[in-house]
């Protein structure tokens, strides 16, 4: 979980520092004084887009740091990085648009980044809910509930295939012209990656050697100064533990004493020497050499324009080229052969197709899970009697084994990378009438419910420790915000819930409680944030309640606390 967050030049913050908790930790504060720019530093901290225009106009850079405890030590393991059951993310971002990431003290990439970012914190934006009125992502939605993204990888990988097989039978019959063209180019472009002679991991090295070459000056001056220190200067180190050790070994003839620290002085001596010696050669290695830097400089400009042109990382390069080959030799092969190219495509075709089938089954099963489960946590959301159904519109486990098998529409009708499947939820939000679309009949405030209640489901099936929520409360209030509050705090007695909201009914569950406030001095916008004490939640709870701390709302901001004490479990 999230246990530290420091932000510096950030935004309009100048300098903020919070201490989170386990449970349900509360944001806020009135609109526009902060809040969500807290929230987007914490999207940073996990692998988010950073934008120069963030950093603060007065200052060259922001940094945002994160202390996250861990529950799971693999997760370090897997990245080869050092853990004590911490992980400490550090990111700048500087006005040049460069920008440094450290995790744990080591330099990280930002893919590197974003892929631990998603297995610390799930982000459910202010906005999200509005998926819903999309139908297209409501089988992303299921499939995340489901967790089927394993299984729509091996999906992705048959359509692939099946595409690539198409693609082959439309230039083998598109005409001779067609089929020419495309082998030209192939040629071409096999071609131009073998001239290049690439090397695995030759950028990373060729940067490097960048570097020592531009700084060759001020190594060699380090290597030849400090050589001369240690050996061979007029007062070099090495004659002095000469020196030294000589006397001590004529004291040892009078106290063995110090002909130990004689022998010890003799080793360090040893390895003066064997420094000396490494940094002579290194001052005969490194030299200033213009041609060499201009070669490298050209042969990383030669990589920057491959990677360009291939649209992948320069160690993805010698895939590309093997991919290319292959399909070169297909073509090449082929020929006039076109009957063996549709049976491949047929058979690329029923592999896909048996992928999308089993796909499509695991979708029904999680299907029939997700309906059940839903109607359960829209209960507790206060929509008593709602019902709720996933409905597949078009359905790949219907699909027969050979009928969309047909090369004249290779293979691929009704099929896509996330297989065959079209879903669509439907909500009956009164007992006694029938579910329709949900992208329909939701109104706003049953939409920021809905969408609660698959977050809140898929994140209990998940095993990421912090779930944060940017005002997932739009369009609701009275006892329907108190049933969405009671929601995020059972959601994190099992989870580390942050949560930014408007409403003091959600706000009263909070077991950590956070003020975000702005201020005005000498023509500067500032946001800070303060945890709140007892007396200070009162107040809090106060303004969101009527805009003032009126006595008749601090009574009532009392009996919302003292209500949610009284609920908790013992």
């Amino acid at each position: 979980m999230l246990r530290e967050l420091r932000i510096a030049n950030f935004a309009i913050i100048d300098e903020l520092a919070l201490e989170f908790a386990p449970g349900m930790n509360v944001l806020t504060g009135e609109t526009g004084a902060g809040k969500t720019i807290i929230m987007r530093a914490v999207g940073l901290l996990c692998g988010g887009r950073a934008a120069t225009d963030l950093i603060r106009s007065d200052a060259e850079e922001a940094e945002i740091e994160g202390l996250f405890d861990l529950q799971d030590p693999q997760l370090l393991q897997d990245y080869g990085l050092d853990s004590a059951g911490q992980l400490l993310v550090r990111r700048v971002i500087g006005k040049t648009g460069k920008g440094r990431i450290y995790v744990n003290g080591s330099l990280a990439t930002g893919a590197m980044l974003n892929q631990l970012g998603n297995r610390l914190i799930h982000v459910y934006g202010q906005h999200e809910h509005a998926l819903l009125l999309k139908p297209e992502s409501h089988l992303d939605l299921l499939d995340e509930f489901g967790k089927l993204g394993a299984q729509r990888e091996p999906m992705a990988q048959a359509h692939d295939a099946l595409r690539a097989a198409a693609a082959r039978l439309t230039a083998l019959t598109a005409g001779n012209e067609a089929a020419r063209q495309r082998v030209e180019l192939l040629r071409f472009q096999v071609k131009e990656l073998r001239d290049a002679q690439l090397q695995r991991g030759e950028e990373q090295q060729l940067q490097q050697e960048r570097e020592v070459l531009r700084h060759a000056a001020q190594l060699g001056r380090v290597c030849q100064e400090s050589e001369d220190a240690l050996y061979s200067g007029d007062q070099a180190l090495s004659d002095g533990l000469a020196r030294v050790v000589t006397q001590l070994q004529e004291a040892g003839r009078v106290d063995p004493v110090f002909g130990g620290h004689a022998d010890a002085l003799r080793q360090a001596a040893t390895q003066v020497e064997e420094v000396a010696a490494a940094l002579r050669r290194a001052a005969e290695r490194i030299r200033e050499d213009p041609e060499r830097l201009e070669q490298v400089e050209d042969r990383l400009a030669l990589l920057r324009r491959l990677t360009r042109k291939y649209d992948c990382s320069a160690d993805e390069l010698l895939e590309r080229r093997s991919t290319l080959e292959d399909e070169l030799t297909g073509l090449e092969g082929a020929g006039a052969d076109a009957a063996a190219l549709r049976q491949e495509v047929l058979a690329r075709a029923a592999d896909a197709w048996a992928v999308a089938r089993e796909l499509s089954r695991a979708r029904q099963s999680c299907a029939a899970v997700l309906e059940k489960r839903m109607v359960e946590e829209l209960r507790t959301l206060g929509m008593r009697g709602g019902v709720f159904r996933v409905v597949f519109t078009v359905s790949g486990s219907e699909a027969p084994q050979t009928a969309r098998a047909d090369p004249t529409n290779s293979g691929a009708a009704g099929l896509s990378a996330t297989g065959a499947d079209m879903v669509e939820f439907y909500l009956s939000a009164n007992p006694g009438e029938n579910p329709k679309a949900l992208a329909r009949i939701a109104s706003g405030g049953e939409l920021s419910r809905i969408m609660l209640a698959l977050k809140a489901l898929t994140a209990a099936a998940g095993e990421v420790p912090t779930l944060i929520f940017d005002e997932v409360d739009a369009g609701i209030g009275g006892m329907v915000a108190e049933a969405v509050g009671k929601r995020l705090r059972t959601l994190g007695r099992s989870r580390q819930v942050l949560c930014i909201t408007h409403l003091p009914q959600i706000a009263a569950q909070a077991d950590h409680h956070f003020a975000v406030e702005k201020r005005i001095a000498r023509g500067r916008t500032t946001a800070s944030a303060r945890p709140l004490d007892s007396d200070e939640r009162v107040g809090e709870l106060a303004r969101m309640l009527g805009g003032s701390t009126s006595a008749e709302s601090s009574r009532y901001a009392r009996r919302l606390i003292e209500g949610v004490a009284k609920s908790a479990p013992r």
